[in-house]
């Protein structure tokens, strides 16, 4: 019998993908490649079954999360479509406060006071159009530079949208960065203000005395859904934002 010498493979080991991000890789791979362009009408669910030999409800759910993500457009009645790349002017680019630390050498740290799912008060509901006592996930972060806090992050996510929100891991990636790999198309909208620091910001802060913060009001949409509302407390004091 002959004998064949095994060799040793050092790749890691690869899980291989669920079926749904097979057909997403699918889809992504014919956009990135030119064959399907944008406004491009895709096959047919019917289609995609009989040619990839997955079931409809697999390949309905890839379709629908690509839609979700931004990637396709669907119009109820006609089919799926490729989305156009939206233009929009850039009047704020708002680095991830990640990069602004390590940029300057420093590393990178958040403390999570809580994270959880509550009825969204009044104002709440009204900054992401939301009806008010209805469940939102909201997360409360410290955002600290070589052990000094430099930003103070309260935000409310759609449930809907995030449904993964309170499972996720924030100690080595911030929300923003989770947002927009899982939505390539977000868009978002900024308020800055000038304000001096409360009792509240004091104490997250650790700020023994009154200082003057930046406020950054920051909201995130997939089309004209609201995603995420955060408020962005820096201290003047201990960060430069460029």
């Amino acid at each position: 019998m002959p004998h064949f010498k095994s060799q040793k493979d050092d790749r890691p080991y690869s899980p291989p993908k669920p079926l749904y991000e097979q057909v997403k890789s699918y889809v992504l791979k014919n956009m990135e490649s030119g064959e399907w362009p944008a406004y491009f009408q895709l096959p047919s669910e019917h289609t995609l079954v009989r040619e990839m030999g997955i079931s409809r409800m697999t390949i309905h759910r890839a379709l629908r999360e690509l839609t979700q993500a931004g990637y396709l457009e669907r119009i109820q009645g006609v089919g799926t479509f490729v989305a156009a790349p939206k233009k929009q002017p850039k009047t704020l680019e708002l680095r991830e406060i990640e990069d602004v630390i390590s940029g300057h050498g420093g590393r990178h740290q958040c403390d999570v006071h809580f994270l959880q799912e509550e009825p969204i008060e009044k104002d709440a509901a009204a900054l992401m159009a939301m009806t008010p006592g209805k469940g939102v996930y909201r997360s409360y972060f410290v955002h600290r530079d070589n052990g000094l806090p430099v930003m103070l992050e309260d935000r409310y996510v759609s449930p809907q949208f995030m449904p993964e929100y309170l499972e996720m891991e924030f100690t080595h990636m911030t929300a923003d960065t989770h947002l927009s790999r899982k939505f390539a198309l977000l868009s978002h909208s900024h308020v800055i203000q000038a304000a001096v620091s409360n009792a509240e910001i004091n104490h997250f802060l650790e700020l023994e005395a009154t200082t003057a913060c930046i406020v950054i009001n920051r909201k995130s949409w997939l089309g004209e859904d609201v995603v995420s509302a955060a408020r962005l407390v820096f201290p003047g004091n201990r960060i430069q934002l460029t």
